[in-house]
């Protein structure tokens, strides 16, 4: 049997790539300027994600109670509580901009304007479509963990070099996240006890798991490619 975690890096890198590739998220790629839109689309598909993700969590630990020993990792209620406060944050800000740009430029085409941070970025009947469905409550579970979890990795690097421009740019989800990164070694440590628990340490499970996390890759990937970019050219910095 492959190792989960090992099985897990290798077999999701591909759609790993495509996200980081995806607008929005391709942003951060070194070479782009800062897009406080961007930012904002950032922050909005990561709501959805981090909501969806900890509700599929809360009800598997219900169903298997020894679940919550890795749920708790999460720390929903910070993580979603962070990107509340900086999506309102940031979208004082866009708003902002945009009102100069438009006092300042001739009349803008009516596709052309920053989404209000109460405008989802999709409606709920489409996110339940998009959600990923799975055979295993396990599987489905530990798999979101890992992306929420993995995607938290990179979380101080991010927060270095938002800090590092004179934007005040808000922070407190990347640095909520960065909170959970510490929770990695000991969340493969404690999945790793679990699943001989559960009766789980296998190949079916390994295969599992994996397809659910490219599930909730592809889950990112298609929020992100329904956040169409906007033509206002608000933008002040390379990240």
């Amino acid at each position: 049997m492959r190792n989960l975690f090992t099985a897990l890096k290798q077999d999701t890198h591909a759609n790993h790539a495509i996200l980081e590739n995806t607008f929005p998220f391709s942003m951060y790629h070194k070479d782009s300027e800062f897009n406080h839109e961007a930012y904002l689309a950032i922050l909005n598909i990561m709501r959805v994600f981090h909501q969806t993700t900890a509700e599929t969590v809360k009800q598997a630990a219900l169903q298997i109670p020894s679940l919550s020993r890795i749920a708790s990792m999460l720390n929903s209620e910070v993580v979603l509580l962070a990107l509340n406060n900086d999506t309102h944050a940031l979208s004082s800000v866009t708003l902002s901009a945009q009102q100069r740009y438009n006092d300042t430029h001739a009349k803008l085409e009516p596709t052309t304007r920053i989404k209000n941070k109460d405008e989802p970025v999709l409606n709920a009947q489409a996110i339940a479509q998009l959600t990923p469905c799975s055979n295993s409550t396990t599987s489905q579970a530990i798999a979101a963990i890992y992306v929420w979890l993995g995607s938290s990795m990179g979380a101080n690097i991010i927060v270095r070099r938002l800090e590092a421009m004179t934007l005040d740019i808000p922070t407190e989800y990347y640095q909520a996240m960065a909170g959970c990164a510490k929770a990695w070694v000991s969340f493969k440590q404690e999945v790793e006890t679990l699943l001989p628990e559960l009766g789980l340490d296998n190949e079916s499970f390994v295969k599992n798991a994996v397809q659910d996390a490219n599930a909730w890759f592809e889950f990112l990937i298609s929020l992100g490619k329904r956040t169409a970019p906007n033509d206002t050219p608000y933008h002040e910095a390379n990240v």
